[in-house]
This record gives C-alpha cells, structure tokens and sequence, in this order.
C-alpha cells in the first residue's frame, strides 16, 4: 500500500494581494515592473518555441519573420524601429484599442485576451511571415494583452505603460540574443 505523505506546502512570501497594494500606490513604477518582468518570461518562451520548431521543422516550413524587413539597416535604426517605434505603435492597435472596444461591450477578459493574441499575430503575419513568426507573436500578443488586462484597474495609461513596457522589454532581449547568436534569427 502507497503511504500518503504530509508534505510541506511552500507559501510565498509576498501575497498578491499585498502586490496589488503596492502597484496601486504607485501605478506607473508597477506597470514598469509587470511589464519588464512579462516581456522577460514572453522572452523565455519565445526561445523555447523557436529552439523546439527549429528542432521539428526545416526552414522552407518555418517562413519568413517581421525581421526580414529590416535586412541591411543600421543599429540604430534597428533598435528604435523594435525597441521603441513598435511597442508604442502596436501596443495602441494590438492592446488599447481592442481591449478598450471589447471593455466597452462587457466582453469578458479571456475572451478579450484572445481577440487582442489573434489581431496582434495577424497584423505581424499580414507581412508574409511563417507560422512560426505566427504563434510566436499570438503568443507574445497574450502576453502584451494579460499585461494590459492585470493593470487596467489602475487606469488606461499604466495599463497601456505595463503592454508597452513587455513589449519593448521582450523585443529589447530578443535583439542582444539575436546579436549573440546570428543564427537565430
């Protein structure tokens, strides 16, 4: 007979309730901070997606990426185009503006999350991009739009500072790790 142990279950040390408290007495530094941290675990994920369809898949199957437009500019150019021009830009069409229409008419949040996750891929994909680029930014548009979603009580600016601030970050770490290993593209 299988003898049922009593493990310790382990609490953590901080409670999201206490969290919450801390983001709503100073909003803007919380939205900064989920949005750093969401785009760092979007990072991570991407990484695995890739190295696993790289694995699985050859490049014909894979397509092209949004990178691919970018083939020949400069650093600069680069960075400001990934790192600053499209978190702004997209965090407006991909997150504000359909959580903020499907909140108007009482969508419920899962539902809104998914809408936001298939627009934000569709709007990357429209390019010509793979089904690998595909999954890869519904994935991060989930990311982006939970962000969005777990600031908005504190107001439509943190939530906007918390979608942008994942995507800039995830786009930011996405890039050096790009720079570092040219092969992954």
């Amino acid at each position: 007979m299988l003898k049922t142990m009593n493990l310790p279950i382990l609490q953590p040390s901080v409670s999201l309730a206490a969290l919450r408290a801390r983001m709503a007495a100073r909003p803007m530094r919380g939205a900064i901070c989920l949005g750093l941290c969401a785009g760092a675990v979007n990072c991570l994920i991407c990484i695995l997606l890739l190295l696993a369809a790289m694995a699985l898949f050859s490049p014909e199957q894979l397509g092209g990426t949004a990178a691919s437009s970018l083939k020949g500019a400069g650093m600069a150019t680069i960075f400001w185009m990934v790192v600053v021009w499209a978190p702004l830009f997209e965090t407006i069409i991909g997150q504000w503006l359909p959580l903020e229409v499907l909140r108007r008419y009482r969508v419920r949040a899962g539902y809104s999350l998914l809408a936001s996750a298939a627009l934000f891929s569709l709007l990357h994909v429209m390019g010509g991009s793979g089904i690998l680029h595909a999954g890869m930014t519904f994935i991060a548009g989930g990311f982006f739009a939970a962000c969005y979603l777990a600031a908005r009580s504190m107001g439509v600016v943190p939530a906007y500072v918390a979608a942008a601030a994942a995507h800039a970050s995830s786009n930011g770490l996405l890039l050096c790790l790009s720079l570092l290993f040219p092969g992954l593209e």
